[in-house]
């Protein structure tokens, strides 16, 4: 015969090892590194471009007009690209019929990452070196 203190025993059980495989989210903050860095593109060097929410800055290296890396200290980073526009500057309104079909263009952001903030600062084409060590983003 089952008891209670077995069944509830048994949902304790189950509920325990449900709630570890739980992953709490981290938060996504995808950011314009053109307004970022703004008329810094033009002046080599590393320049201070954000600060995360644990209070780490944020430091994009520009060399000959194109942002060669961003760091942060204590973060690990990756290059990513996508096709979608995931940092827009102005919130606006376009219509149906005006938008143009743009096939191939891609936005390549750099990741800044530790284990409570992921932080995606975007850059046009023209604003990076463009080569195969760009890996396709997956939200």
């Amino acid at each position: 015969m089952i008891n209670r203190r077995l069944v509830l025993g048994m949902i304790a059980a189950a509920t325990t090892i449900d709630a570890s495989r739980i992953a709490f989210a981290k938060e996504k903050h995808h950011l314009n590194g053109k307004d970022l860095l703004g008329e810094n593109i033009k002046k080599n060097g590393k320049h201070k471009i954000h600060t995360t929410g644990k209070k780490v800055d944020v430091f994009a290296e520009v060399n000959n007009g194109k942002v060669t890396a961003v760091t942060a200290a204590g973060m690990q980073g990756k290059k990513v690209k996508s096709r979608q526009k995931l940092a827009e500057t102005t919130p606006g309104i376009m219509l149906a019929s005006m938008q143009l079909a743009q096939a191939d263009v891609y936005y390549y952001g750099y990741w800044v990452y530790d284990d409570l903030t992921d932080t995606y600062i975007w850059f046009p084409a023209d604003y990076v070196i463009v080569d195969s060590s760009w890996v396709e983003y997956v939200p």
